[in-house]
């Protein structure tokens, strides 16, 4: 089905006639009527019932509807980033990141971006300041990165999702566990976890305190007001291990970081951007970085 013939029945189903929606889209009244009965043809249902010169929607017509203009949106959507990101020239991109270290792709990304436009300005920014929504809504964080459950309400907020769902445990190198391949979360019964401080974004700390409390294991935390910069040290001085969403770039000196199984809620890492944005850098983004990644990992499987 054309997305144009779907454009068609919509301002016939809106206008309620086919003169007024002929009219709209440019066409002859019987091009329009043509072009409608067609679609009929295609679906095998009768989308309209004449009511005198109005065109009311039988059920079937009413069941597209939904349908079409939600397809309808999410085209217009496409077509507004896709001609951002062709007529576009980065100035400045203001990323929220939370935890320490930048997830994976988001470096070499930028290194890039430097390179093709060195007036760029990159302000880069923790989760100290702004949570997702009030850092996006106020205009203050133009992408903001963060792992997330699958209970997260994402509202109107554009969502796009740059890494798998892995979870790891974060110990000493003289734990017992620290020569493992990968840990359940059953093994680590009677352990004690670092959690991680509270910020304006809760989501690292809430995945860690709903995983921990639906586990089915014994333990105990470590809660602190130590910084998020610092807070992975907290693990070579012996104050406990960390439960984390993704992986850890720049594990502290005599750690480990490992894979584990059996998380009850598991958490990718997303980027996040306002839907209603019409900032030509973030909409060149939702549509730069994702192709990025994807050339990343084609060429990563390339050389494997």
């Amino acid at each position: 089905m054309e997305l144009d013939r779907l454009s068609d029945f919509a301002a016939v189903a809106r206008l309620g006639s086919i003169k007024a929606a002929a009219r709209e889209r440019g066409v002859s009244d019987a091009t329009l009527a043509a072009r409608i009965k067609k679609l009929e043809e295609q679906l095998g249902t009768r989308l309209f019932e004449k009511n005198g010169q109005t065109m009311a929607l039988t059920s079937s017509g009413e069941m597209l509807l939904s349908d079409a203009e939600q397809i309808l949106t999410s085209y217009r959507q496409l077509r507004r980033e896709l001609n951002a990101a062709k007529n576009h020239y980065y100035r400045r991109l203001r990323i929220a990141v939370t935890g320490s270290g930048l997830p994976l792709y988001l470096g070499p990304f930028l290194d890039r971006l430097n390179i093709s436009y060195p007036d760029i300005h990159i302000d880069l920014l923790d989760d100290s300041c702004f949570g997702i929504f009030n850092g996006l809504k106020t205009g203050n964080v133009d992408i903001y990165f963060a792992p997330i459950m699958d209970s997260f309400d994402r509202g109107e907020l554009g969502a796009c999702q740059v890494a798998s769902s892995t979870q790891f445990v974060v110990m000493p190198r003289t734990h017992p566990l620290a020569d493992r391949a990968t840990v359940s979360i059953g093994e680590l019964d009677r352990e004690q976890f670092i959690l991680y401080p509270e910020t304006a974004e809760p989501a690292i700390r809430d995945f860690q305190i709903r995983n921990l409390r639906d586990a089915g294991i014994r333990y105990t935390l470590y809660d602190s007001g130590t910084s998020a910069i610092f807070y992975k040290l907290l693990v070579p001085v012996g104050k406990g291990i960390i439960l984390w969403p993704a992986p850890m770039p720049d594990v502290p000196p005599g750690s480990v970081s490992i894979p584990v199984t059996g998380i009850p809620h598991p958490a990718a890492t997303v980027f996040f951007y306002d839907k209603q944005t019409n900032n030509p850098e973030v909409l060149a983004f939702v549509s730069d970085f994702p192709a990025f990644a994807r050339e990343v990992e084609n060429e990563h499987r390339k050389a494997i």
